[in-house]
């Protein structure tokens, strides 16, 4: 029953948006809750557990926190609309920070009480998909005026035993929504709770150094140390390949951050990526523009202002 239950939500074809697998996510957390952040809202009642809806709501924030702040990514497939969740985390964003995803144990404090509390009372959780999400998956109980969920121990366990398939099946459920908003690429990447950034290998990113004959690609000066600084925003493109790899001095790769260089720039790397041998299987200059033109409308913003020096 319980694995037929998950197999009936996670074949689901289409969705609403990404409450539903994002709430069941949350969810795969109570396998270790007493060791965990939140702990304090799960209690053992018989051959269940009673969560306070607090344990879900801290980490459904926390996961689209970076979806909105890191990698700016759309949760409707009609412009200019935003979903609810959205708009807490955005009047909460001077608490929260937006420049790093807050910790468990952050979102977890009295701190965030009143965040958490709205999220909960928002269409993201207690109104639509608390309920709705019981017709696709029955494996919780609301109770306590929608405050809390019963679910039963060997639910837990399950969920415990199986939690990076799930969390997979899940991540890719929410990864095939998003690809519908948005032209940003490596979604699924960006859905993973750990991900380190690369670097190209000394050899390779040497080449280019060789081809920059020793100059800084922004500010043309001459320098013995670089920084490999990602032309289009690595949050953006979520990859490390030679093609989108400049050689930047200090000054220009701490003033550039996470920006997207001005058009004379593009010019300028797609002339010498035409000097590399050994581009990836896939690229060209068309390719390379629309990845250009994708993050100015979808990641920068097409009315910001582009970077320069």
């Amino acid at each position: 029953m319980i694995v037929s239950e998950f197999n009936r939500f996670l074949k689901k074809q289409s969705l609403a948006s990404t409450y539903k697998p994002m709430f069941a996510k949350c969810l795969l957390d109570l396998g270790d809750f007493d060791k965990d952040e939140g702990g304090q809202w799960v209690k053992t009642s018989g051959d269940s557990l009673v969560v306070d809806l607090n344990f879900v709501a801290a980490r459904f924030l926390r996961y689209y926190h970076p979806l909105k702040f890191k990698f700016k990514l759309k949760q409707d497939p009609q412009p200019n609309k935003t979903i609810q969740i959205y708009e807490i985390l955005e009047r909460f964003k001077d608490e929260i920070d937006v420049k790093s995803t807050p910790k468990k144990k952050k979102v977890c404090s009295k701190n965030f009480s009143k965040i958490r509390e709205e999220t909960i009372a928002s269409d993201a959780i207690k109104r639509q998909v608390l309920p709705k999400l019981l017709n696709d998956c029955n494996i919780y109980k609301i109770i306590d005026n929608s405050k809390k969920i019963e679910i039963k121990k060997n639910i837990v366990q399950y969920m415990k035993d199986n939690k990076n398939v799930l969390e997979s099946a899940l991540n890719y459920m929410i990864a095939v929504y998003l690809e519908g908003c948005n032209a940003s690429p490596n979604i699924a990447t960006k859905l993973r709770e750990i991900i380190p950034r690369k670097y190209l290998n000394t050899s390779v990113f040497g080449k280019i150094i060789q081809l920059q004959e020793g100059k800084c690609f922004f500010c043309n000066n001459k320098f013995d140390k670089f920084a490999q600084e990602h032309f289009l925003p690595w949050n953006f493109i979520f990859r490390t390949e030679n093609f989108n790899i400049t050689a930047a001095c200090e000054t220009c790769n701490g003033s550039k951050n996470d920006r997207l260089p001005e058009t004379k720039y593009l010019e300028k790397i797609i002339q010498r990526n035409k000097k590399l041998s050994d581009l990836p299987s896939g690229y060209s200059e068309e390719f390379f523009r629309q990845l250009y033109e994708t993050c100015k409308i979808e990641y920068h913003g097409k009315d910001s202002a582009l970077w320069k020096l």
